[in-house]
């Protein structure tokens, strides 16, 4: 995938050379047998013909000579098709190489282009490219194996007609021509009109994936959402529709052009073939004439239609190797991580943040510091930037200014993947993936320490669940890949969540609301084995349920204008302030001790 300076075609090229050579000699026998093909076809009515016409025919011979042509036709024929069905899976295989690499690229890149909706719309094509058997990557490969066989074949027969009328030969290229320059002005059309019509296409899929997701089954039931959804999806294909008829119509009325110049080639053709007939021509040869311009017609037709289909898809494929060249994955500096039992200090000095693509800031000004060791609880409302410090702080995203410090190292200092194992972090969203209960805790398929695995699962309270399934720790989650696959409840999944981030360990624990599916007394049980698990490791809690910050050394609410209050439970209480009506608001039973939670 390397040698950025090739064309995407070289590049293709070269990669069969490094993954699978073989190829280029199936491509050589394939087509020195593809060629028998075209010539048997134009050979065989002056044989016929000739034989009926000249001499004395018998049925016997007329039997062999069709005997003949049959056996090596079905002969040649069938070689064709075996080779080629040959060809096909080891360049499937090749295209699976692609989509390979574009999973390591997407994995890899930084977390921010995944928020960024533009990022995806303008390389939707780009990702198609490896999609199916029939476009992009694979499309091409298919095209190239068959475009030897059909230059070489139009070649001879184009020299084979012109010494006999150049005239027709300069009808049918002039008819190529004009098709093929139709088609690259249609194909370059719809390519100025990608991101347009991508962005239609995966609104279009939102809708269509929404009615069959069971996910959102429920819901759509109760709340009636069908007539809702229905009518944006209508909507949706309209749009869609109406950037496809543009497209589409521009192609047909381009294409009453290439009817005129078929029509002035099949004049040409037949006009020319008939004269030399009827000054002297023999029928025999009249009849291979006919056969070879149709032939070339046909020949000339699928090459034009193969380069077409090369240049419409080598746009979208230049694309994937310009997303696989592009540096999206920010490494950061070359600090090392700190060790797992040295705390954070960590600080905000005077951050802004402003959302890519957006104009309203999240952050501005603000600054706040967490001492090592300690234990803060964020509270806020929503949309203060209680997730979105959590993401500044990890190096998910950059702050448009000020200064984010931990240990007195400003965050970009460090190496990425250093920065990322210094945090144990339990995100807001639970994301559990089809794989085993040990796999899907240990984020690891080898090496798996399955002891420390039951540790973490007793300490969530998952312990007697997991081990009362058939296969333990070793059960498949989801019914993706297996049909008896494991489904938890929501609140079983943020539950192994928190599992996931126990094991993993780090300087620095996050839980960004984890509990929202459990009920307070689970939640406030978490939290207090968080407590002593945690044990001098720095900790920052962001919950709705304020009871559940009480434990906490400090308290930081912060809304749209930053940093709003900061203090201890009892100092924030005793202010009277937004802590203190949160926290009446959410529960009488809040005030009267940890013991009536």
């Amino acid at each position: 995938m390397k040698n950025k300076n090739d064309s995407a075609i070289a590049r293709m090229l070269k990669y069969v050379l490094q993954e699978d050579q073989k190829i280029y000699f199936i491509c050589m026998f394939y087509t020195i047998v593809a060629i028998a093909v075209p010539v048997i076809s134009v050979a065989l009515p002056k044989f016929i013909i000739g034989y009926l016409t000249e001499g004395e025919p018998s049925v016997s011979g007329i039997v062999r000579l069709t005997v003949f042509f049959f056996l090596f036709g079905g002969l040649v024929y069938f070689l064709k098709e075996w080779l080629l069905d040959f060809a096909y899976p080891r360049i499937t295989s090749l295209r699976i190489d692609y989509i390979k690499e574009q999973a390591v690229k997407l994995l890899t890149m930084d977390y921010k282009y995944m928020e960024q909706a533009e990022f995806f719309n303008s390389r939707e094509k780009a990702f198609e490219a490896t999609s199916s058997n029939n476009n992009g990557v694979e499309g091409i490969y298919h095209k190239l194996f068959d475009i030897p066989q059909l230059v070489i074949i139009v070649v001879a027969l184009s020299v084979f007609i012109g010494i006999k009328s150049v005239w027709i030969l300069l009808a049918l290229l002039v008819h190529i021509f004009v098709t093929t320059y139709i088609a690259l002005l249609v194909q370059k059309y719809q390519y100025k009109r990608k991101e347009e019509l991508s962005k239609k296409e995966r609104r279009v899929d939102y809708y269509s994936t929404a009615s069959k997701d069971f996910a959102f089954g429920k819901d759509i039931r109760v709340y009636d959402l069908k007539s809702r959804i229905l009518s944006n999806f209508k909507k949706e294909i309209s749009g869609y529709i109406d950037i496809f008829k543009v497209i589409k119509n521009k192609e047909y009325l381009l294409g009453f052009l290439s009817l005129l110049t078929l029509i002035i080639a099949d004049i040409a053709s037949y006009g020319m073939l008939t004269y030399l007939t009827v000054k002297g021509m023999s029928i025999a040869d009249y009849s291979m004439y006919i056969a070879a311009s149709i032939t070339l017609t046909v020949q000339m037709t699928a090459l034009s239609e193969n380069i077409t289909y090369i240049m419409q898809e080598y746009m979208y494929v230049k694309d994937l190797y310009k997303f696989f060249d592009e540096d999206l994955g920010e490494k950061g500096g070359e600090l090392k991580a700190v060790g797992e039992d040295v705390p954070l200090d960590i600080e905000f000095i005077d951050v802004n943040f402003t959302y890519p693509g957006t104009d309203k800031p999240i952050f501005r000004d603000f600054s706040l510091h967490i001492p090592a060791g300690s234990k803060l609880a964020l509270v806020g409302i929503n949309g203060a930037g209680k997730t979105t410090f959590v993401k500044l702080l990890t190096g998910m995203f950059k702050a448009d200014s000020g200064k984010i410090l931990i240990n007195g190292h400003d965050v970009n200092e460090y190496d990425k993947q250093e920065l990322f194992s210094m945090f144990c972090v339990v995100f807001q969203e639970v994301n559990i993936l089809a794989l085993t209960i040990a796999q899907n805790i240990a984020c690891a398929v080898d090496d798996i320490d399955y002891a420390r695995v039951d540790e973490v699962l007793k300490q969530v309270d998952l312990y007697d669940k997991v081990h009362s399934l058939e296969k333990g720790v070793n059960s498949m989650m989801l019914k993706i890949i297996e049909e008896d696959g494991v489904v938890f409840s929501g609140g079983e999944n943020q539950r192994l969540t928190i599992a996931r981030a126990l094991y993993k360990g780090g300087s620095c624990v996050i839980m960004d609301e984890p509990t929202a599916s459990l009920d307070a007394l689970a939640e406030a049980s978490i939290y207090s084995q968080f407590d002593t698990l945690i044990h001098n490791r720095t900790a920052i809690y962001i919950s709705h349920r304020l009871a559940s910050t009480k434990f906490c050394d400090a308290i930081a609410l912060i809304d749209n204008d930053g940093l709003r209050e900061y203090g201890t439970h009892d100092e924030l209480m005793a202010l009277g302030g937004a802590y203190h009506d949160m926290f009446v608001i959410q529960g009488k039973y809040y005030q009267t001790g940890e013991e009536e939670i």
